[in-house]
């Protein structure tokens, strides 16, 4: 019974994110997500108190998600751009959640689940902390806007694939615009290294 309740649970929130994707928190409707996991919506709020609750545990699960995809301490620089592309570019659906909360809410409210997606950032300024202890990261980049950067460039073709496909002919899933962005995203890590010394 509770693998049950378990299973159904979890084609709720693969219905809800792809929902959430698609029209955003305010768009979205509990009746379109119980119809897409084949459920009642008695039962989708039997799951979840509300559409904000569901909304909340969708993005906990893939936050945590993507963080332990990304959360190897060892990785050398020059890969860790490329692997957050990679990770964004293979979940489309959630680089279009981020945008529609960030095109439906503002900057000067508190996300949802702010606090635990803050902590994760944390983790990943760490990173780039430890990199630049380790000589790979020049030490005077401001590590806080190198992330976001990192972040930027990372989603930037999956964000606004028509920009990219205005600008180099070709759509962001070509294997010879990955192959070509990935080679700028390794080059450009390599070139965020401290200057030589004399």
């Amino acid at each position: 019974m509770a693998r049950d309740a378990d299973l159904t649970r979890q084609r709720i929130m693969e219905a809800a994110l792809e929902e959430f994707s698609e029209k955003g928190l305010a768009g979205a409707r509990v009746e379109s997500i119980a119809q897409r996991a084949g459920i009642s919506v008695r039962m989708l709020y039997v799951h979840f108190r509300n559409k904000d609750g569901l909304y909340d545990a969708v993005l906990r699960q893939h936050v945590a998600q993507r963080a332990s995809a990304l959360s190897d301490p060892s990785l050398p620089l020059p890969d860790f751009v490329p692997r957050h592309f990679a990770s964004l570019r293979h979940d489309e659906i959630f680089v279009r959640l981020v945008m529609w909360e960030s095109l439906t809410g503002s900057a000067a409210q508190p996300a949802m689940n702010e606090g635990g997606r803050s902590e994760r950032y944390a983790e990943t300024l760490g990173y780039l902390k430890a990199r630049r202890d380790a000589g790979e990261l020049d030490p005077s980049l401001d590590t806080e806007m190198t992330l976001v950067a990192v972040l930027a460039l990372a989603s930037f073709p999956s964000a606004f694939g028509h920009i990219v496909r205005m600008v180099t002919g070709l759509r962001p899933d070509d294997p010879a615009l990955v192959e070509r962005y990935e080679t700028f995203l390794r080059d450009l890590a390599v070139r965020l290294a401290p200057p030589p010394q004399d």
